[in-house]
């Protein structure tokens, strides 16, 4: 037997079809109960002679049974609907999965760039902080006592944990307060300076 195919449909739509059923299964629900009663209210009557009360117990039982038969039918309505609720419910995690799957996908290239741009950052300074030793090295063995290692590491740690405030790794490092951050490009910019003036007051006096 060739299975019966089923119409997609949301799960919002769905729900509102068993809503739907639900509110007619109460009805007449309600239709049924109020039958019993005019069953009830006739039963004496139509069983001990009155003939208009026998024609109005069965009216009444006729309609009881058809309302009972639609109350079966409506019971497998509401069945059928809560399974399509289900089948609907599946379909839509399935395509949120695909939908998170293929957003989570595109974000790890932009993960990998990210890795890569720390890598490179990292190796680009500890190029520039090694080749400022070896200037600093080099102008104290010209005689210039200033700046010197101890300076540069002080004002360097400074300026790493400055940076580094401003990173999701703020929390692993010990917070440094605002009057003591430091910028490379700042101090090493006043030691140019200083040594500048230095070398030409030198001059001057030579």
């Amino acid at each position: 037997m060739t299975a019966t195919k089923i119409k997609k449909v949301s799960s919002i739509d769905a729900q509102k079809v068993i809503d739907d059923l639900e509110a007619k299964k109460s009805e007449l629900a309600a239709a049924r109960a109020n039958d019993e009663s005019g069953m009830e209210a006739v039963a004496y009557a139509a069983h001990t002679g009155d003939q208009k009360a026998q024609a109005k117990l069965e009216t009444l039982r006729e309609r009881a049974l058809r309302r009972d038969l639609e109350m079966r039918n409506l019971g497998s309505a509401i069945a059928e609907a809560l399974r399509r609720l289900a089948i609907a419910q599946d379909a839509e995690a399935k395509d949120e999965q695909r939908r998170v799957a293929l957003e989570v996908r595109g974000l790890l290239k932009s993960l990998r760039d990210a890795g890569t741009v720390c890598d490179e950052a990292l190796s680009t300074f500890a190029d520039g902080a090694n080749a400022m030793k070896e200037i600093i090295q080099q102008i104290n063995a010209l005689g210039f006592h200033h700046p010197s290692g101890t300076q540069f590491v002080s004002l360097g740690e400074r300026a790493v944990r400055t940076m580094l405030v401003n990173t999701a790794f703020a929390r692993a490092f010990e917070a440094i307060p605002p009057r003591e951050r430091q910028h490379f490009a700042e101090f090493t910019y006043r030691w140019a300076e200083s040594l500048d003036r230095e070398i030409t007051k030198q001059k001057e006096v030579a």
